[in-house]
């Protein structure tokens, strides 16, 4: 049995809108938990289709020890701003730092959260993460199907899993494919990954899994997803976060360093053949 810390922090960001996302916002409850800290957090995301609902309950059928840190997320809307952004990445260090030994980290991020002083949030709160808890602590993150998938990103986590569906019917599963990863990686497995970012960005209205191109695309990746490899992920990218790592990518990471590369080079690869079908 592992001590694995267990949080989130998700926004889904539109750098052109004018509205931004504040403290008040994440608090708030929606369709989701509004913000929420220790045991109750458990208890507030339990059985909702949410990545970190099925982190845990996997996590649990795989007998470790769950430490609950924050989670919260808000609508999409404009960039998170400054005082909701340090103020709950300071809480996620704070539980962090309050559980004492910890043998790995989750975190329930996004991965296209833009705040008004950090183009690359998520990357920003992984480094922290890393920062807190050292390079031998494995720290594994479940990201959105439009995850702008930064280097930052791929080099603070030791893996990423992100959704393969849209519209999103996987997000729990999501989770409980990070829940597996990280019960490799306590098992002493050492991994390799590598990341390729991708040059030309995919409309949202071409982004369903449900036709071509990406629902080959998606069965590939997931078809690619047995040992020693063990993440696949394309992921589309969210267009409307204008930053610099705005855009599609394809990630994987395994135990062998040669099968990682080559199934990245060869999902890539098909990535970029297919740019032509996702025009309108």
């Amino acid at each position: 049995m592992a001590r694995i810390a267990i949080g989130g922090f998700q926004h889904e960001t539109n750098t052109f809108s004018p509205i931004p996302a504040t403290f008040a916002d994440f608090e708030a409850p929606d369709a989701w938990p509004g913000l929420t800290r220790g045991g109750a957090m458990l208890e507030a995301i339990a059985g909702i289709n949410l990545p970190a609902a099925g982190f845990a309950q996997e996590a649990r059928s795989l007998q470790h020890e769950l430490l609950p840190l924050a989670w919260c997320s808000a609508q999409p809307s404009g960039r998170v701003t400054r005082d909701a952004f340090e103020r709950i990445t300071a809480m996620l260090l704070e539980d962090l730092g309050a559980c004492g030994r910890v043998d790995a980290v989750y975190l329930d991020l996004h991965g296209a959260m833009v705040a008004e002083h950090i183009d690359d949030a998520d990357g920003e709160v992984l480094r922290r993460v890393r920062d807190r808890v050292g390079p031998g602590v494995p720290v594994v993150a479940s990201l959105d199907f439009h995850a702008n998938v930064s280097k930052q990103m791929a080099i603070q986590a030791t893996a990423l899993v992100s959704y393969r569906t849209y519209p999103h019917v996987d997000m729990a599963d999501c989770g409980g494919r990070a829940a597996r990863v990280l019960h490799d990686l306590l098992r002493g497995a050492t991994v390799t990954s590598r990341l390729e970012q991708v040059n030309f960005l995919i409309p949202l209205t071409s982004q369903s899994t449900l036709t071509e191109p990406l629902q080959s695309l998606m069965a590939e990746a997931q078809a690619a997803e047995r040992s020693p490899i063990l993440s696949a992920c394309v992921a589309p990218g969210f267009p409307a976060a204008d930053v610099t790592d705005c855009g599609p990518s394809v990630y994987a990471c395994g135990t062998d360093s040669s099968a990682v590369s080559t199934v990245l080079q060869r999902l890539a690869a098909e990535l970029k053949r297919r740019e032509g079908e996702f025009a309108l």
